[in-house]
């Protein structure tokens, strides 16, 4: 239970929303509690151009706990959960997001185990959508991350994750875990390496990752829970991304390529730019794919949120992929609220 003296209630920044509530345990021990809701319509085109409307969350609905314990010498003890559901519909699932504990020790770095966004995926794979608040303001992200088999990384595995920083220079080592054949018996690993720079306002990022041939998944029937394996779809992929914020306007730029199992290789590139006018926040991304021979596509993005209270936007967002029919473009309009 945690102890009621010497509580405070404050307000601290941190990387998952714009504001945290943070308690203080104890003098060398804090408990942070963060949340993020929101709701909007969302207008989908399926694979023959048909347009579903619907009313959901569009990932806006997360809770974070983190909880931080300094030890002698500025040792850090760090614990993180997240949870992300829709609220929006009934009895939907909850999902857990990222988890991990680890170790930060002056000077040597962080050290930290479990399920969760690595480095490379968040600064080198996401560069194009940082000025997103919904679901409907990005372009396609590369296919392959640390983390994922599948489209979009819908499968997350288990890592360990290295991180440092040296003066202008960052370091992570990312390594995840997955299976060499389809019994799920002999371990097979992935390694993502990630270097970053940052000289005055411009911020660079260098990243290559491996991934193991298989992935175990679970699911749910009705005889219990089931583990299957699933097929990396990938082998290797590398990427530089980079951004330059100039006053109240931030630019960014990326370049990935990923391998197929086959060997084909697929390549993406684009840049996206942010622009804040007083309350209103502007974004708008571009990016070309190329998956070989016609398989090309350029995609847009494009959207403008509002504050119009402290932490409470409206928003509206749109993307096109670039495919036949307008296959997965989406165009939403919702209200995020973090607290």
């Amino acid at each position: 239970m945690m102890k009621k003296t010497a509580i405070a209630l404050g307000v601290a920044a941190m990387a998952f929303g714009a504001q945290a509530a943070e308690w203080m345990v104890t003098p060398d021990h804090k408990f942070e509690a963060n949340a993020d809701v929101g709701v909007c319509y969302a207008n989908s085109k399926g694979s023959t151009g048909q347009v579903t409307t619907t009313l959901t969350g569009c990932g806006n609905n997360q809770i974070q706990l983190r909880s931080v314990k300094t030890l002698a010498n500025g040792v850090k003890i760090i614990g993180q959960i997240e949870i992300d559901g829709d609220p929006v519909l009934d009895n939907s699932t909850m999902k857990s997001d990222d988890m991990r504990v680890g170790v930060d020790v002056p000077v040597w770095g962080r050290l930290v185990a479990g399920q969760f966004d690595h480095f490379m995926e968040d600064n080198v794979a996401e560069a194009l959508g940082f000025w997103g608040v919904g679901a409907g303001g990005y372009v396609e992200e590369p296919l392959m991350y640390v983390k994922g088999v599948e489209v979009k990384g819908s499968v997350k595995s288990k890592a360990v994750e290295y991180y440092n920083k040296y003066e202008n220079f960052e370091l992570a080592l990312s390594l995840n875990a997955g299976y060499a054949d389809t019994t799920m018996v002999n371990p097979m690993y992935g390694l993502a390496t990630t270097v970053g720079y940052k000289l005055g306002n411009l911020q660079m990022y260098l990243g290559s990752v491996t991934l193991p041939a298989y992935y175990s998944s679970t699911e749910t029937a009705s005889t219990g829970v089931i583990t299957m394996y699933r097929t990396g779809l990938y082998t290797n992929g590398s990427g530089f991304a980079a951004n330059y914020t100039m006053g109240d306007t931030k630019v960014a730029g990326l370049i990935y390529t990923v391998q197929t199992l086959a060997g084909a290789m697929y390549n993406m590139g684009g840049f996206s730019v942010e622009q804040k006018v007083n309350d209103w926040k502007l974004g708008f991304a571009m990016q070309n794919v190329n998956y070989g021979g016609t398989d090309q596509y350029t995609q847009f993005a494009t959207g403008a949120n509002y504050t119009f209270v402290r932490n409470a936007r409206v928003y509206v967002e749109a993307s096109s992929l670039g495919i036949a029919n307008g296959y997965g473009d989406v165009v939403e309009i919702g209200m995020k609220y973090t607290f």
